[in-house]
């Protein structure tokens, strides 16, 4: 049967990009029973020198930070009273709500036996940092949800219900605002005391006891890079409307948060004597060049342009360039650092690239649909075809 005619009897039409999303899948989904049928070993390169790999740096360092921008935007708008931020609103809080699933989806295969994820709600461990982190995990992707019902609640067709909801989501959303920006930050700043207990370990670039106040400055700069790629993209692709300039606002704020991040980071090191650390001829000082090029010496630089805070497809650029730096900081410290005092060298095996791959695309797709069929962002109206009048007919 040819392609027209799987179109007509109603299958999706067959495109380059739904072929390559199809095979992300299909990867994903042999990693995926990799991980829980065949064993950890077969699965990934893990040891027990390394025992944090891709998993945690990719899955949950990175998703985590990057989902920074929906508590930012929500406590700019309702706690603060930034109007100017309110048509960008539901889009972040929709781009934080799936990275925590992400993170969620991340350590089912970190765990690997995901049916006992409910234990930290019952088996309390109050000296552990984990506790903490897997606690606001919980109660944050469960203030998002809510933050982010009533666009799905506004298509409901049962009116009374739907004005009941509503009208109950409105009577609690500081509430939820105020819970979500104390959880997000409690969560974004513990992530980092995670690494506090591999004093010793960790490479002298990346161990601070001020580890939780890098990661917390850090995420909220990349979080907002995020936002501002995928409102450009819907805008681009998806036939979203959206006032330009606020994402240019949006930047500058970003500009000196990431000074900030940059001016800590180069005070830290002074006082503990790691300059020395910065000119040896090795891989992790490459590492620590390049993210700190990425995150923040490029940024600032082109931020303080007025041409590329102006232009959408520049600042998209820009923003994009933040968020490599911003992965290349959460890998070096959950691997680089790592396994440089360590005798193990890892490489993630292509499974554990698959089953985040497929993770991430599975974000994105979900993120796509929600833009087309809900009430996310303003949309461009039809255009409108002007029918040409027919000539009168000749007598």
């Amino acid at each position: 049967m040819s392609t027209k005619s799987l179109t007509a009897i109603g299958f999706p039409k067959i495109t380059l990009w739904r072929t390559i999303v199809a095979l992300i899948f299909a990867a994903g989904l042999y990693s995926m029973y990799a991980r829980f049928a065949l064993g950890f070993k077969l699965a990934t390169n893990l040891t027990d020198p390394q025992p944090w790999g891709l998993w945690v740096g990719l899955g949950t360092l990175c998703g985590v930070g990057l989902s920074a921008g929906g508590f930012a935007i929500a406590a700019a708008v309702y706690l603060l009273g930034l109007e100017r931020y309110r048509p960008i609103l539901r889009t972040s809080v929709l781009i934080s709500f799936l990275g925590y699933c992400t993170v969620c989806v991340g350590m089912l295969y970190e765990l690997g036996i995901p049916w006992r994820i409910w234990h930290p709600i019952v088996m309390w461990n109050r000296h552990s940092v984990l506790f903490e982190v897997s606690w606001c995990v919980m109660l944050y992707t469960t203030v998002l949800a809510l933050e982010f019902s009533p666009s799905l609640v506004e298509k409901l067709p049962f009116v009374r219900v739907r004005e009941l909801y509503l009208r109950w989501h409105h009577s609690i959303l500081i509430a939820l605002v105020l819970a979500g920006t104390l959880l997000s930050s409690m969560h974004q700043s513990f992530l980092g005391g995670l690494y506090l207990i591999t004093k010793g370990r960790l490479d002298p670039l990346w161990y601070t006891p001020y580890l939780t106040t890098m990661f917390y400055l850090s995420a909220i700069p990349a979080g907002l890079a995020v936002t501002i790629m995928a409102i450009y993209l819907c805008v681009r692709s998806l036939n979203a409307r959206v006032d330009m300039n606020i994402l240019s606002d949006v930047s500058r704020v970003i500009a000196p948060l990431l000074a900030i991040y940059g001016v800590f980071r180069a005070v830290d090191l002074i006082n503990r004597d790691a300059l020395s650390y910065l000119w040896m001829w090795r891989e992790a000082t490459l590492l620590f060049w390049l993210e700190i090029a990425l995150l923040v010496v490029i940024p600032l630089v082109l931020l303080n342009l007025k041409k590329v805070r102006e232009n959408p497809m520049y600042l998209y650029w820009t923003c994009a360039i933040i968020v490599m730096g911003f992965m290349t900081n959460r890998l070096n410290v959950s691997i680089t650092a790592l396994q440089a005092s360590s005798a193990a060298y890892y490489v993630p095996k292509w499974t554990e690239f698959a089953a985040s791959l497929a993770t991430i695309t599975a974000a994105a797709v979900a993120f796509r649909y929600a833009v087309i069929y809900l009430d996310i962002l303003p949309k461009n109206p039809p255009r409108e075809r002007w029918m040409i009048p027919s000539a009168p007919a000749q007598a």
